[in-house]
């Protein structure tokens, strides 16, 4: 427990001054570095880091996504996810004794999941939304709803919610960690009217907060299933007691791509 505290704080302390210096050159390249270190630990998880064939190409699609991406926009990536099927299903054809049609699916499917949802956190604080700061929403509905389902769970929980996949979730935990997210996005909303005078819609605020708040709980549950699948506790141990990039950043990941497509689609902002 002391040493899950300990690196808690370290990691807490470690993002407050990535945010500070999100401006600057230090969020691209951390983001990258998370996105790599994602993709090789999933590699790891579904047994394919020593294949060469298949893990070299998903090594390469992590590090050059996140970056063309602040060139050329999020669309680009799909250009590198084309390529990217091709050299694997090419690999099948040509390298048939070492590389299976199942093995190209099963490293596309998981390290594509990484890849495009590091991307968008990438791209989130670059895009043009009417608040700088936008991207914040994707970290306060992570850690406020995974927050406060544990403590609203350990108080109330009565029921279990998927037990087979996690068995310390609880229903009451639910509710209130998408109670509390709803309530911690309309105070964002109140900060940034009075930091930069931005009018902000609350209604939708609101609204918005409630899907991600459950879609945030969702990447959790994908991320435990997957362990679960291939029977591994945590995927690396990076993070003393704490697990690895896609322990601690499973929520984050899967809400990325939703608050990219909400600033980009919905108006946040009156």
């Amino acid at each position: 427990m002391k040493q899950r505290i300990i690196t808690g704080a370290a990691i807490a302390l470690l993002m407050i001054a990535i945010f500070l210096l999100s401006g600057t050159v230090v969020y691209p390249i951390i983001m990258t570095l998370l996105c790599v270190a994602g993709t090789w630990e999933m590699l790891g998880c579904i047994r394919q880091r020593e294949n060469k064939l298949l893990s070299i190409p998903a090594m390469v699609v992590s590090l050059i996504s996140p970056l063309l991406s602040c060139f050329f926009g999020y669309g680009s990536v799909l250009v590198i996810v084309m390529l990217y099927i091709a050299v694997l299903l090419s690999e099948s054809v040509f390298f048939d004794e070492k590389v299976k049609v199942v093995n190209v699916s099963e490293v596309f499917m998981t390290t594509l999941y990484v890849v495009l949802c590091f991307t968008a956190l990438l791209r989130l604080r670059y895009i043009e939304t009417g608040a700088e700061y936008i991207y914040l929403l994707v970290f306060v509905a992570a850690w406020v709803t995974d927050t406060f389902a544990y403590f609203t769970g350990f108080l109330f929980g009565r029921h279990k919610l998927i037990p087979k996949i996690s068995p310390k979730k609880t229903v009451e935990g639910a509710i209130g960690g998408v109670i509390f997210c709803i309530i911690a996005f309309i105070v964002y909303g109140i900060s940034v009217e009075k930091v930069t005078g931005v009018g902000m819609n609350f209604v939708m605020l609101a609204v918005v907060g409630f899907f991600m708040s459950v879609v945030s709980m969702v990447g959790d549950l994908i991320a435990s299933s997957i362990k679960r699948t291939y029977g591994i506790k945590d995927y690396s141990n990076l993070f003393p007691g704490h697990g690895g990039v896609l322990d601690r950043f499973d929520s984050i990941m899967i809400l990325s791509p939703l608050l990219l497509f909400v600033v980009e689609n919905i108006k946040l902002f009156n």
